[in-house]
């Protein structure tokens, strides 16, 4: 029994040791090194300096900093939501084989989420542009007159936004897809015998048995909105983003490519990981404790 139990260890350990290796050169070793760097101050060529919490000091007087970190929550608070309700939506009508044009649907659903986040952008930017612009074209219709919508800080923020949703709403859909064809039958025909209505049904009977997809569309839409930086580029025309379009992923890409600063970037990125590490561990014990619970 030990000889075997020793066999397996060891052959489980050769097994795992390719993955180990990738994990450790692409995600541990980076992670760890990007947090060593926020404590320093290097423009990438020179030796790196210790300068202690001289970056996070920086970090809390930076006008560019709060902006952004301003501009990641009112996304991630419309954001979530949106994306969480739309999916559900379309999960549902997909579901339902008596919707007409289920194909066209799941087509439009998932066109966002098989093209490039760049392509997105260029696409978005193409309908908002001032001059050419579908989307003034057809506003002008009803009056509307033509504006760059990107350009002005009291929209193009919801642009965003927009274009963030159409680019993630496939995996979301996909996700509650995959859990209402998971559901047990005979629980919802038992719902449909005891009377409940097409309501009831869903509010009792469906909603809780999708938690655990909803846990998992939460998450990854989290840690996808919380880290958003092609759409912003792109939008912003591949050049400097404006302060009010600025989130925290921007501002490590700026501080690396345009300003050299490597240690602040690496400060910025050491909170923006932190923080979605942390968000991502919350809401797995919360999927965790609802399935004990469950069980």
């Amino acid at each position: 029994m030990g000889g075997r139990r020793d066999w397996l260890s060891k052959d489980f350990l050769i097994l795992m040791m390719p993955a180990f290796i990738l994990l450790l050169v692409f995600i541990l070793y980076p992670i760890f090194n990007t947090f060593y760097l926020g404590f320093t101050k290097w423009d990438g060529f020179t030796q790196p300096q210790f300068v202690g919490l001289d970056n996070y000091r920086t970090m809390m007087g930076d006008p560019l900093f709060w902006t952004s970190v301003k501009n990641n929550i009112f996304i991630f608070i419309v954001f979530l939501p949106f994306v969480t309700m739309l999916g559900l939506g379309f999960a549902l009508l997909l579901h339902n084989s008596a919707v007409v044009g289920r194909n066209l649907l799941r087509g439009f659903v998932m066109l966002g989420m098989v093209m490039p986040l760049t392509v997105v952008g260029i696409v978005w930017m193409l309908l908002l542009d001032p001059n050419a612009g579908i989307v003034n074209h057809v506003l002008s219709f009803f009056g509307v007159e033509p504006r760059a919508w990107i350009q002005d800080p009291s929209t193009a923020i919801y642009f965003v936004i927009i274009g963030s949703l159409w680019a993630w709403q496939g995996f979301s859909t996909t996700v509650f897809l995959a859990g209402l064809e998971g559901l047990d039958v005979e629980v919802l025909e038992a719902s449909v015998i005891d009377g409940a209505n097409p309501w009831q049904r869903f509010r009792y009977v469906i909603l809780p048995l999708l938690k655990p997809a909803l846990v998992v569309v939460v998450t990854m839409s989290s840690i996808y909105i919380l880290k958003v930086f092609d759409l912003v580029y792109v939008l912003s025309g591949g050049e400097s983003v404006p302060m009010y379009l600025s989130v925290l992923a921007y501002m490590v890409y700026y501080e690396i490519f345009r300003m050299f600063k490597w240690g602040y970037a690496a400060a910025i990125a050491t909170l923006l990981t932190v923080a979605v590490f942390l968000f991502s561990i919350g809401m797995l014990k919360k999927m965790i404790s609802e399935r004990g619970v469950g069980s």
